[in-house]
């Protein structure tokens, strides 16, 4: 038996080494995957749930969250507090009474999220980095921030140490090979190369080419089914928000922000009107903005919106004391755009759901100098939304008259005790999964 060349011994710890950096890449990258994917979830949570009251790390309507989890070490059950605020402050405990007095005794809505969302919740808002300050005087736009894909890293871990594994292997019987040839007097068995010793292998061990190779395909496919779901969205975690431009740079932060920040605090409903009684929100017509300026013909805080409110001048033709000059509708660009095959009513969700305009359209509030599709309004996401929103009973009229009827009929009262098992009703149990709901 021939002894171990020095190429063979230097070969052999260049592959221990390989082997263990690959065991460090796929240990590193997990915990990478780990975090990213949970501060992802976090943050998607938090926008769908909280963003309407919360800041991470800046008081608001309530407290900023970030060391929340910290405050209640030890003073009470956070997790059932997020769940249901009114039911733990009737435990009487001390911290939650506390809490609630300072803000103003303003209870805060109670969230179907479990514990283990929760926690996605905290690990985000303790996380989380501000953006970078605005320049210029313009309101900060936050960038989407897509879900982290670990796929390819994946992919690339385990088709390295396959590499590895088929380079070693094949250099170690080639070399085993041609000690043998030598040994009975044959000519060594020629080099052939990176591509050509891959192409030996395969041929040599055809079934797990096949494996291979059917794995790499089922990968593709998958990769291109997820791209083909995203064509048409134009909102969400999964691709670019649509974000047109507009004749007259509206900012909305300005406008609907919290006048705490310096900004006007104008409902969202003095614009558009109709949201709360129709199919549509509606677009409010140059004269709703000329109710404000007629009077307000420039900006201090942001220079460059003088020049927009003298487009809105334009459009009406007011001439700084009277309507003189032609008027030209603003043409404004339509946002969000639902397929003619959804019904879809503002009045439902608004009047009767008492839904935040920002659980669909995001921090417009906030961080949106322009309007911007946040949401997918994807069927998916609309009846995963009908699946975890509670529906808002207290001092809602158009729910007594269910609660009526369903403690008036033995079947409806076996009803009404089954969907408060878990003490709460969603739209889902009310039948919003029914198709009829939106494909009338």
């Amino acid at each position: 038996m021939p002894v171990p060349s020095r190429f063979s011994k230097s070969f052999t710890g260049l592959l221990h080494a390989s082997l263990a950096f690959v065991l460090f890449l796929s240990v590193t990258a997990a915990h990478a995957q780990k975090d990213e994917a949970l501060y992802a979830q976090g943050e998607k949570l938090f926008k769908g749930n909280c963003a309407a009251c919360h800041k991470p790390d800046k008081d608001m309507t309530g407290p900023a969250l970030k060391g929340a989890k910290a405050r209640w070490e030890g003073k009470g059950d956070i997790y059932a507090w997020v769940k249901n605020s009114s039911a733990y402050l009737a435990t009487g405990n001390s911290y939650a009474k506390d809490l609630f007095a300072k803000w103003n005794n303003s209870p805060m809505t109670a969230q179907a999220l479990t514990d283990a969302e929760i926690d996605a919740v905290l690990h985000y808002v303790d996380n989380y980095a501000p953006p970078a300050p605005p320049q210029g005087g313009k309101a900060p736009t936050e960038a989407p921030v897509e879900e982290p894909s670990t796929a390819w890293q994946w992919l690339l871990v385990l088709g390295l140490l396959f590499l590895v594994v088929v380079l070693s292997l094949g250099g170690v019987k080639h070399q085993l090979g041609n000690a043998v040839r030598e040994v009975e007097g044959k000519e060594p068995l020629p080099e052939t190369g990176f591509w050509g010793g891959i192409k030996r292998w395969a041929w040599a061990n055809k079934g797990w080419a096949s494996v291979i190779g059917l794995l790499l395909v089922v990968f593709l496919i998958v990769q291109a089914w997820d791209w083909a779901f995203n064509i048409g969205v134009y909102g969400g975690d999964a691709v670019e928000h649509y974000k047109p431009e507009q004749p007259i740079k509206f900012n909305h932060t300005i406008h609907a922000g919290k006048a705490e920040k310096g900004n006007l605090q104008i409902n969202c409903v003095y614009c558009h009107s109709s949201a709360e009684k129709s199919k549509h929100a509606g677009i409010p017509s140059a004269n709703v903005c000329m109710n404000c300026h007629q009077a307000v013909n420039e900006s201090q805080r942001n220079p460059w919106s003088t020049e927009e409110i003298k487009k809105i001048y334009a459009a009406t033709g007011w001439d700084g004391k009277a309507y003189t000059g032609p008027q030209q509708p603003i043409q404004w660009v339509k946002v969000h755009n639902l397929p003619d095959h959804v019904a879809f009513s503002h009045a439902t969700h608004v009047s009767v759901g008492k839904i935040e305009c920002q659980k669909c359209h995001g921090p417009i509030d906030e961080q949106m100098d322009v309007a911007e599709q946040w949401s997918p309004l994807t069927m998916g996401w609309c009846i995963q939304c009908h699946n975890e929103t509670e529906v808002q009973m207290a001092g809602n009229g158009y729910y007594d008259e269910i609660h009526r009827r369903l403690k008036e009929t033995p079947m409806g009262n076996k009803e009404l005790r089954k969907y408060l098992e878990d003490e709460k009703i969603t739209v889902k149990e009310l039948g919003g999964w029914e198709c009829a709901k939106c494909h009338y």
